[in-house]
This record gives C-alpha cells, sequence and structure tokens, in this order.
C-alpha cells in the first residue's frame, strides 16, 4: 500500500487484495455514482450488492489465476479510482485489455496518470505472456484519449457508430501499446 498526495487530497493507492474481498458496497457505490454521474463508462445500469458481490470474487479469482491486475485508489474507505488489465484469451491471450475509472472529483489532479503507470507496471510483471495493452475509449472523450498518449498508447482504429453517449451515437478509438 502506498499513500500518495494528490492535489488537497491524500490517497492510498493498492492492488487488489484480501481485503477487497468484503468491499463489495464500496464497489457498488463507486460504479453507482460513476453511472449516474453518466460518466464515460460503458456501464449504463445501477449494480446491485449482490452484482458487485459477484464481480469482486470474478476478479479475486481472475487475479488468484494470474489472469488480472487492479490497482485501487481509496480516500479513506471510499473507492476513487479502480484500474485493471485482463489478459484476453486463447489465440489473443498475449493481450491486456485495460480500463480505467475514476471519480469527478479526482480528475485532472495527476491520479490517472500514478495508478495507469503503476498497474501497467503492476501487469507487466504479473501476467505471463503479455505482449500488447488494448484500450477502447470514446471518441469524444478527450481528457482519457490525451492520458493514454501520454502513456505510449496510439490509436490503430475507430469504429464508428459504436456507443450511445448522452443520446447521439460516438465512434470507439482502439488503442494500443506493445510491452516492453
Amino acid at each position: 500500500m502506498t499513500t500518495k498526495i494528490f492535489g488537497d487530497k491524500k490517497l492510498t493507492i493498492e492492488p487488489f487484495g484480501k481485503r477487497d474481498l468484503k468491499c463489495a458496497k464500496e464497489y457498488m457505490n463507486f460504479i453507482n455514482d460513476l453511472i449516474v454521474e453518466d460518466a464515460k463508462i460503458l456501464m449504463n445500469v445501477k449494480q446491485t450488492i449482490k452484482d458487485e458481490q459477484n464481480w469482486v470474487k470474478r476478479v479475486a479469482k481472475s487475479v488468484k489465476d494470474k489472469k488480472r491486475v487492479s490497482v485501487i485508489a481509496r480516500d479513506g474507505n471510499k473507492i476513487v479510482a479502480n484500474t485493471e488489465v485482463e489478459l484476453k484469451s486463447y489465440k489473443q491471450s498475449h493481450i491486456g485489455k485495460f480500463g480505467i475509472a475514476i471519480r469527478k472529483e479526482y480528475r485532472g489532479i495527476g491520479l490517472g496518470n500514478y495508478v495507469m503507470a503503476e498497474v501497467l507496471r503492476l501487469a507487466k510483471k504479473e501476467l505471463p505472456g503479455l505482449k500488447v495493452f488494448w484500450l477502447d475509449v470514446f471518441e469524444n472523450n478527450k481528457p482519457a484519449q490525451a492520458l493514454y498518449k501520454r502513456m505510449g498508447f496510439k490509436i490503430v482504429g475507430k469504429i464508428p457508430k459504436q456507443i450511445q453517449d448522452k443520446g447521439k451515437l460516438v465512434g470507439e478509438y482502439i488503442m494500443i501499446k506493445e510491452v516492453k
């Protein structure tokens, strides 16, 4: 566990671990707050405590099986960011799908840069066979695209009209970064 200051916020950053198995309610509050905000994430249906209990169990198993790494940022007991890399399967088992979500009031303070660098570093160390990081991002999510480019990702494709965002169809960029 690491404690860092971001702006005026003192946050703890740590990989997903045993503690998280008892934090389904905190994860539910985190994702549901992002859904209410209508953040630029794919999920748009509020999750129940049962949904989150099942999700936490799946994450714990995939971390144990060396198929996923996850880094969590907390402000006290409140989850403020979650980022992960999960290995795909079969002929794509060399690809790590990256994802990140940050509460609105914690964006723009350097937290995204920090947790993204941490999860990419952890993925290189913990995920066997990883050769490529892969992500998708809303075409109209310029702050996220800027972060990903700073971290070495490149746009390799665009799928038009892929996502419904605030009543409009927007494209989705595919970005990759080779593992070095």
